[in-house]
């Protein structure tokens, strides 16, 4: 009996980091650095979303440049313990917004990402379903040349145990042939159920893999986000804090007694 062994190519994925690691701004004032690149799946050697790329590096940029200039100012303007809310406000919104002009644009190119890493990961579960029926016709061709095998044995030590005639001799040859054959195909059989075995193992690992790293890229902005708006947010009550000790008493204040007529 052949064997008709399916050939099957396990998908391999490339990666390559899509943007720079951002410079971590000083530990002492920021809660968190900004998000690290995370690396993408790619079908060439180029980033077809190029232009989103760039756009939320430049964003990027933009953000830490004015995070560096207005923190630098609020921290001095705090140190003078004087009211100054309304500088200090105009500071914080402003890089505010800008981060979150450049978080949109960074959500946009992951977005963007996941569409087509979805897609990948559709396909391949369907090749995993290929490889899972594979390995069951494997499995099974196995178990039949193990049955196909004991049988041989059993009819070949049933005629050693008797005379040997000249035509048992030749069924004896003829069975030990066969057994021979047997073994044969099972061990094809055997390879061919362990390396689909392998290679279905491999391929949830690698979808598992993907779907968390796809998770990864938008929780790492959303966490990002939440530390920073709490951190800018901390200052600005600093500086309400400071004009809040600076308000007139309230107690009432005594007025001249009315000259007499």
């Amino acid at each position: 009996m052949k064997i008709s062994v399916v050939p099957a190519l396990l998908m391999g994925w490339l990666s390559c980091a899509m943007w720079a690691q951002a410079p971590t701004p000083p530990a002492a004032r920021t809660p968190a650095a900004a998000p690290a690149a995370a690396s993408t799946s790619l079908d060439d050697s180029s980033d077809r979303f190029g232009p989103l790329r760039e756009a939320a590096d430049t964003l990027k940029s933009a953000y830490e440049q004015l995070d560096t200039k207005n923190m630098a100012e609020v921290d001095s303007l705090l140190r003078t313990k004087r009211c100054q809310i309304n500088r200090i406000g105009g500071d914080l919104d402003r890089v505010l917004d800008l981060m979150h002009q450049w978080l949109a644009a960074e959500t946009k190119y992951w977005s963007a990402w996941s569409e087509v890493e979805q897609k990948r990961i559709d396909n391949q579960v369907k090749d995993l379903a290929g490889f899972e029926e594979d390995q069951k016709r494997a499995a099974a061709l196995v178990d039949e040349e193990k049955q196909s095998r004991e049988e041989l044995q059993r009819r070949r030590a049933s005629l050693e145990t008797g005379s040997r005639t000249e035509g048992i001799k030749a069924e004896i040859d003829g069975i030990i042939k066969d057994i021979q054959d047997s073994e044969a195909r099972l061990s094809t059989a055997q390879t061919t159920f362990d390396d689909l075995t392998t290679k279905i193992t491999n391929m949830k690992a690698a979808i598992s893999a993907r779907v968390v790293d796809m998770r990864q890229n938008t929780a790492r902005l959303g966490a990002f986000d939440m530390d920073m708006t709490a951190y800018y947010e901390k200052n600005r009550a600093a500086a309400n804090e400071i004009c809040n000790t600076k308000q007139p008493d309230t107690q009432r204040t005594p007025l001249p007694k009315k000259p007499a007529q």
